[in-house]
């Protein structure tokens, strides 16, 4: 069993996770199904449905962590990451690691060089984290009521949360600048 701030707290990091990175995804549509049409696994007149589709999903799924009764919601989020992690692994064997992972918000602001997450070991090991912790949410939690404490604790936890997601994203950023710059130099 697991204590209900932390499954509350999970529950809101994974709805903004979603609702942001499918909100994000339909907004910038084109440059998002351009980004799955360089994956190459999918034939070429499914990249527009499921750019789309993946799109509303995060959102449906964004909106189902916000209420939470069901083992569903954490089952299809593992799926969903799990889809990315099959993917981003198909395209490393394939040597394809300079494609964008579709997860980097500086490219589709236009930035294209810079804050640019390729494909690395170091995204299917964060989508791993990320399918463990949402299916940790598959355990029911205790029954007990929160308190202003709790509520307090669950603020702290999602400002940190923020800041370590952010943290391995700029990590992984810098990491591909930096192999970059070494093939430049090298």
């Amino acid at each position: 069993m697991i204590d209900p701030a932390i499954q509350t707290l999970v529950s809101i990091a994974f709805s903004l996770l979603f609702l942001i990175g499918g909100a994000h995804k339909l907004s910038n549509r084109l440059q998002f199904q351009q980004i799955v049409s360089e994956y190459k696994v999918l034939p070429s007149r499914g990249v527009g449905f499921f750019a789309i589709g993946i799109g509303l999903t995060e959102l449906f799924l964004g909106i189902g962590w916000l209420f939470n009764n069901l083992a569903l919601v954490p089952l299809l989020s593992a799926l969903v990451l799990s889809i990315y992690v099959i993917a981003i692994s198909i395209n490393l064997y394939k040597g394809r690691s300079y494609i964008d992972c579709g997860c980097s918000y500086a490219a589709f602001a236009g930035n294209k060089d810079n804050g640019n997450q390729r494909l690395s070991t170091g995204l299917v090991l964060r989508n791993f984290t990320l399918i463990i912790v949402a299916l940790m949410a598959v355990f029911p939690s205790t029954t007990r009521d929160l308190g202003l404490l709790d509520y307090f604790s669950i603020f702290i936890g999602l400002i940190s949360i923020l800041f370590i997601y952010l943290a391995t994203n700029q990590l992984l950023s810098n990491r591909n600048a930096i192999d970059s710059w070494r093939k430049v130099s090298g």
